[in-house]
């Protein structure tokens, strides 16, 4: 069966269950507002689509099991009859996803029947947390494109959406009490291009953002496939554009542009030391800014989470500035590092107000005075033994190892296999902490990802070994047979037009190709593995 991710327990039996215009479904009560989906994930592909129909003459039926845990379901596909049952609206909903595949539907379109092998299913998620990131920041992505990314996610059983809205190269989402966040800070006066190392610019301005009804209005999709979205604003650090609109944010009230660069290598030629500076954490004005934003941004976005980045903060400004001085001095803060746990903890208590987690990038971890509510996220390359402590010694994490989940980075360097076979030993979780694991998520950083095709270039199939590290017990995975699914996969793909990577591509086996791909993404082309796939693609390779 191919069914991805893979079901916790699944028996094929022999005979195969018939689905066509005749057939009548019929949907538990609580679960009515499900109904849609049906037609949409399975239905659609047949000339009539089922129809609703009382529980005694539906032959396809989803009942409620309040003993079935949080996204669970189980199913029973028997040839006469198919019985789905769940607790909940994801676990009916998952059930939706596994007969899609089980019917193979996204490969029909039109025809009078469908069928589906007889068999047994038991299934739940490994993790609560299976989530995907998405940056609107360093290149705006419209509503469409956003709820095509959602979409992806739902196939996949993928259920958080962190959602990067704030960072140096943009502010991307409305704030009324603010207006200048989007009137200057949304727009940059030009784009680097070609790589890390490039001096390249594409010679025009940029820029974009959401309103805060297109924001309902992606929360609302996202709902409705029971994906909760939460949103990141970047700080204290990468806070340029804010600063760009507002300079008073800064330790020095001096002109900010919103950057148009993305890393260091630029400012460097420029001989611009002051370029990735960071909100001043001593001034009071700087919280009264905040904490505004965060009372606009909590009646948008339900989620009980709330991401403020922390990550890469240069501190060099607080050691100077009188502000921060004084701020550290009145509250007894040996270091500019506790200084930031300082204002990460006025953040986390604010949004406690609020009903809400901080979750901050594992540098902020390295404070010895965080908040033990603070939940951490684990991403950097090199070992962090401090984020390390903070989850042996009873904080939560997430788990966003550079080398497994940093989707944005080329596949020469980390092979498809760096995804799916990540554990949380690998990054010091010791044993008796793995109940503090939240779950796993797939950043997708997108400096020098601008358009549809290398956005899914970059994701598919990471997105889907993702899913399958999240969801399927680890005695339950295997990486051939994961491939195996996979390639049957990726003919769904091609009729849904996403633009996967091939074999080839994702796990290269040439070490010299490798390494002429290793330089040509940070100096002068961030685009070879797309031409590199576009050509296999072209030739028939894994059509």
């Amino acid at each position: 069966m191919n069914i991805i991710p893979k079901p916790k327990k699944a028996i094929e039996k022999s005979g195969r269950f018939t689905l066509n215009a005749s057939t009548g479904y019929y949907m538990d009560g609580a679960f009515a507002a499900q109904e849609p989906f049906f037609t949409s994930l399975i239905g659609k592909s047949l000339q009539t689509p089922p129809a609703v129909c009382a529980q005694d003459d539906a032959a396809v039926k989803f009942l409620k099991d309040e003993t079935l845990p949080a996204d669970g379901y189980r199913l029973s596909v028997a040839a006469d009859a198919i019985t789905a049952y769940a607790s909940d609206r994801g676990g009916v909903l998952y059930a939706m996803q596994t007969l899609r595949q089980l019917f193979d539907a996204d490969l029909h379109t039109g025809v009078e029947s469908l069928t589906a092998p007889c068999c047994e299913i038991e299934d739940a998620p490994r993790y609560k947390w299976r989530g995907m990131m998405l940056d609107s920041s360093r290149h705006f992505w419209d509503v469409a494109a956003v709820k095509r990314y959602l979409d992806l996610m739902f196939r996949n059983k993928i259920n958080v959406f962190h959602w990067h809205l704030t960072d140096d190269q943009g502010w991307r989402i409305e704030i009324k009490k603010y207006p200048l966040l989007t009137e200057i800070g949304s727009k940059r006066k030009d784009t680097e291009i070609h790589g890390w190392k490039s001096l390249d610019m594409e010679g025009k301005p940029y820029g974009g953002f959401y309103t805060q009804e297109e924001i309902r209005e992606i929360v609302r999709y996202a709902d409705e496939r029971n994906i909760m979205v939460v949103p990141e604003v970047d700080m204290p650090a990468h806070f340029a554009a804010a600063m760009a609109a507002y300079n008073w944010l800064g330790c020095r009230e001096i002109p900010c542009e919103v950057h148009w660069f993305f890393g260091g290598f630029v400012p460097r030629h420029m001989n611009w030391p002051d370029w990735n500076r960071s909100a001043c954490a001593g001034k009071e004005t700087t919280y009264e800014f905040i904490f505004n934003v965060l009372d606009e941004l909590a009646e948008l976005f339900p989620a009980p989470y709330f991401h403020i980045g922390g990550d890469e903060a240069p501190k060099d400004e607080w050691k100077k500035c009188p502000e921060c001085r004084k701020r550290m001095a009145e509250n007894g803060l040996k270091s500019v590092d506790e200084l930031q746990g300082y204002f990460n903890n006025r953040v986390a208590e604010h949004l406690k107000q609020k009903g809400k987690r901080l979750i901050v990038w594992n540098e902020a971890l390295k404070a010895n005075n965080l908040d033990k509510s603070v939940i951490g996220q684990y991403w950097t390359p090199q070992r962090d033994r401090y984020a390390e402590k903070y989850v042996n010694n009873g904080g939560e994490m997430i788990l966003s190892k550079h080398q497994a989940f940093y989707f944005d980075m080329y596949y020469a360097q980390y092979p498809l296999p760096n995804t799916y076979k990540f554990e949380p030993e690998k990054v010091g979780v010791k044993p008796e902490a793995q109940d503090r694991i939240l779950g796993v998520e797939g950043e997708l950083w997108t400096e020098f990802i601008g358009e549809q095709e290398k956005l899914d270039l970059n994701t598919h199939p990471r997105m889907e070994a993702l899913a399958e590290v999240s969801w399927t017990p680890r005695e339950g995975r295997d990486f051939a047979d994961f491939m195996a699914r996979m390639h049957h996969e990726e003919q769904a793909l091609a009729q849904l037009g996403v633009n996967y990577a091939v074999d080839e591509v994702t796990m290269p086996k040439n070490p010299i190709q490798r390494l002429r791909t290793w330089r040509m993404f940070y100096t002068c082309d961030q685009h070879v593995e797309m031409h590199r796939n576009r050509a296999y693609r072209k030739n028939g390779k894994q059509q």
